[in-house]
C-alpha cells in the first residue's frame, strides 16, 4: 500500500511534466502569432477595394493578401520598394501573397488592374 509521501510525488512528478508541456504549448504559440500580422481581402462584398485599406504592423511583421472577389488581382508598391511587389495576377478565390515588412517606413500599394477604380492602400511599419 502506497504511503501519502509516495502519492505525493508521484502527483508532483505529473505536475511538472504537465508545466512544461504547457509552457512549451504557449511560447510555440507566441512565436508563431508574432510572424504573422494581418490579412488582407483584395476585393471585398462586391466591391474592388482592400480590406483594410490602412494597417499598421511591427518591422519584421507579415502580411497575409488574400484573392477574395472581382478577380483578378495583384499587390504592387508605389514609390519605390519593388522588391516586395507581386505584380502576376492572381485569378483564383483564396490565393495568397505573402509579404514581410523588415524595415519601418510607409508602404503603399495598389493592385495594378484597379488602381483607376481606387483598389489602394497603405501599410504603416513601425
Amino acid at each position: 500500500m502506497k504511503t501519502l509521501t509516495q502519492y505525493k510525488h508521484e502527483i508532483m512528478w505529473w505536475m511538472s511534466r504537465i508545466t512544461i508541456m504547457l509552457t512549451s504549448l504557449f511560447l510555440s504559440m507566441t512565436l508563431a502569432a508574432q510572424a504573422y500580422a494581418a490579412e488582407i481581402e483584395m476585393g471585398s462584398n462586391g466591391n474592388l477595394v482592400f480590406n483594410p485599406s490602412e494597417l499598421t504592423v511591427a518591422a519584421g511583421d507579415t502580411v497575409t493578401f488574400v484573392n477574395n472577389d472581382l478577380p483578378p488581382h495583384n499587390v504592387v508598391f508605389v514609390n519605390g520598394h519593388d522588391e516586395l511587389s507581386h505584380p502576376d495576377l492572381n485569378f483564383v478565390k483564396g490565393d495568397t501573397v505573402e509579404i514581410t515588412f523588415d524595415e519601418p517606413g510607409e508602404y503603399e500599394f495598389q493592385c495594378e488592374p484597379h488602381a483607376g477604380a481606387g483598389m489602394k492602400g497603405v501599410i504603416h511599419v513601425e
